[in-house]
């Protein structure tokens, strides 16, 4: 085998299949990276069983071939190479492959192909089309939202319900929500309601990162969801359970509607974090009367901090708490001059915003002192 690449290709590749190899020194799998060379393409693959990516790029194929290398250091090693072209090299009988840049040399042993765990495409397979933007829109405005408690994995997960021309997404952590509507490319060929990792729609978004206008396919199966844009393709294993019904928590009747700067509202917030975030639990007031939003905290063992800013007021006053670093998170996900702050008294509040009506954040409230 002997294949010559540019080196940000390479770098490229091998970041993109990245998170899905199982390199560890320790590992018992022959995971690593497929790498096979052919027809002036080389296809890059990784697969921990759970998720799957295999990407595309153009070489110089002097010598066809297939290799599997599972060390830890490739890609850190490739990233400090000259940015010329690398040669990838193997000679036949060896148990190492040998890459080139320049005056720069390093060898890496390789493992049987045979027994790598190919990623393969999916059979009896709905798809929906939609486009890269909205799908890293749509990522970005949910996945904030999801656990990270390993405990209740159905909720590190992002759901997305497909159907007819409209995609949603929603993530929850049984404390805050935050759910999203698109409008796909195309009419969906099947309906579905998938369950899947939160990390695998976030790593699909950030290699979309710079090529938005790329549209992306979205595949599934009973157990299985596939991403496909540009020449990367993306399998992940879907979480089993069944998600709950969200859209029974955004609630509809309000106490209160507040509309307020975002940018005036998320400096008080902010200016208030330091206080809450020292706290055992990060809580941040607000009081809603005579025109204005009144934000404070305090704790007799470390301070006080407090501010107001306008609003527009249409309900009862209103005094309530919550956790700020949930209100912090949909801030910084918030777009547009204002949002609007509904409020219920001891009840969940809405956050909508002023250019997405179809975005919608939903945090419940905690108790205060």
């Amino acid at each position: 085998m002997k294949v010559t690449f540019q080196t940000a290709d390479l770098i490229r590749a091998l970041d993109t299949v990245q998170r899905a190899a199982q390199v560890k020194v320790s590992s018992n799998t022959n995971n690593g990276f497929l790498i096979t060379a052919r027809d002036g393409f080389a296809e890059f693959q990784a697969n921990d069983y759970s998720l799957g990516i295999k990407t595309k790029i153009p070489a110089d194929v002097a010598d066809e071939g297939t290799v599997v290398i599972a060390a830890p250091q490739l890609l850190s090693t490739v990233k400090m190479m000259p940015q010329q072209a690398v040669v990838m090299e193997q000679e036949k009988g060896q148990t190492q492959i040998a890459l080139t840049a320049g005056s720069y040399k390093t060898n890496f042993p390789t493992r049987q192909a045979s027994e790598f765990p190919e990623v393969r495409e999916m059979e009896n397979t709905f798809h929906a089309k939609m486009s890269g933007k909205d799908f890293c829109d749509m990522v970005s405005s949910v996945s904030f939202a999801a656990s990270t408690d390993a405990k209740s994995p159905i909720f590190t997960g992002i759901l997305c319900e497909i159907g007819g021309e409209m995609i949603a997404m929603a993530a929850t952590n049984s404390h805050r929500l935050a759910a999203r509507d698109a409008t796909l490319s195309e009419t969906a060929t099947g309906t579905g309601r998938l369950i899947v990792p939160s990390y695998v729609l976030a790593e699909a978004a950030r290699l979309l990162a710079g090529e938005e206008e790329t549209p992306v396919e979205i595949s599934w199966a009973s157990k299985h969801a596939a991403f496909t844009f540009g020449n990367t393709f993306i399998m992940t294993t879907l979480i089993n359970g069944e998600y709950p019904d969200y859209k029974r928590v955004i609630p509809t009747t309000f106490d209160l509607n507040a509309e307020v700067n975002l940018k005036e509202f998320s400096d008080a917030v902010r200016f208030v974090s330091p206080i809450s975030k020292d706290m055992n639990y990060k809580t941040v007031n607000f009081k809603f009367a005579d025109g204005a939003v009144q934000v404070f905290e305090e704790d007799p063992d470390i301070g006080r901090a407090e501010t107001s800013v306008a609003a527009k007021l249409d309900g009862a006053d209103i005094a309530i708490t919550f956790n700020c670093t949930y209100v912090e998170d949909i801030l910084k996900h918030s777009k547009g001059e204002t949002i609007i702050l509904h409020v219920k008294k001891n009840g969940p509040m809405l956050v909508e915003q002023e250019e997405e009506k179809a975005y919608r954040y939903v945090v419940t409230p905690m108790r205060g002192r």
